[in-house]
């Protein structure tokens, strides 16, 4: 079996701590591991050409994880399960880098469609049709994720029309995009050809950011302050 592993970015979003923490990953017995970097003038390109060279290798699955993601070093055998068991595909939930339309900043997020969708349900999602999953929930089925971390069968490309996936227009007058070409794409996937997908709640993923140091921070950690702590040191012992 081949297992195509996918990281769709490039600089600014490669970080060094997430290519040793993938280096270090426990190698599934069985399974011919590939690392494929996707390329491109937008993240829809990049993940598009990388899909590209792990079917030419002909990967029997394909996983896509974010090159800012720290995830825990026994993530592939525990999505392989779930793969085992009878699912097309299965998801973890790095939390929210930012703010989003639904729940807190920062949240861990998933969505399960209980209730009827409209056509354009990828920029007009109505609250009172989905579930909001999070760490506090139990593995379940979910239908609309991003593509941060998540593993399916290959065969799955097979069904579905190219470009598989596509950045969407703003129609304004600065010529903006959607932000959600990966979560249209597992649409396709879940709604339009119905494959199973399931959201393991129980892996838990740091998701990297940069951000700017203000005078405000020593006040605000200030429950930080001991000789023992460090943040280089905490980020070595998650990984």
């Amino acid at each position: 079996m081949k297992l195509g592993i996918i990281v769709p970015w490039d600089s600014p979003f490669m970080f060094t701590a997430p290519a040793f923490n993938m280096l270090n990953w426990e190698r599934p017995e069985g399974y011919e591991i590939r690392f494929i970097q996707g390329v491109g003038w937008c993240p829809a390109n990049k993940h598009n050409t990388a899909v590209d060279k792990a079917q030419k290798w002909g990967a029997d699955l394909i996983m896509f994880n974010g090159g800012d993601h720290v995830c825990p070093k026994d993530i592939l055998p525990r999505m392989i399960k779930w793969i085992d068991d009878g699912w097309d595909m299965v998801h973890a939930m790095p939390p929210l880098r930012g703010v989003s339309d639904f729940g807190v900043p920062f949240k861990e997020v998933s969505f399960r469609v209980v209730g009827q969708l409209p056509p354009d349900y990828m920029t007009n999602c109505p609250g009172e049709s989905i579930k909001i999953l999070t760490y506090d929930d139990e593995p379940q089925q979910s239908h609309i994720a991003g593509t941060g971390n998540i593993m399916m069968r290959a065969e799955i490309f097979d069904k579905l029309v190219k470009p598989y996936f596509r950045e969407v227009i703003k129609e304004d007058d600065l010529y903006g995009r959607y932000p959600m070409q990966d979560s249209q794409f597992i649409g396709r996937c879940t709604l339009e050809i119905d494959a199973r997908m399931i959201c393991d709640t129980t892996i838990k993923i740091a998701h990297l950011d940069v951000f700017g140091i203000d005078e405000t921070y020593s006040e605000r950690f200030k429950d930080k302050t001991s000789k023992k702590w460090s943040p280089s040191r905490e980020l070595r012992e998650y990984k």
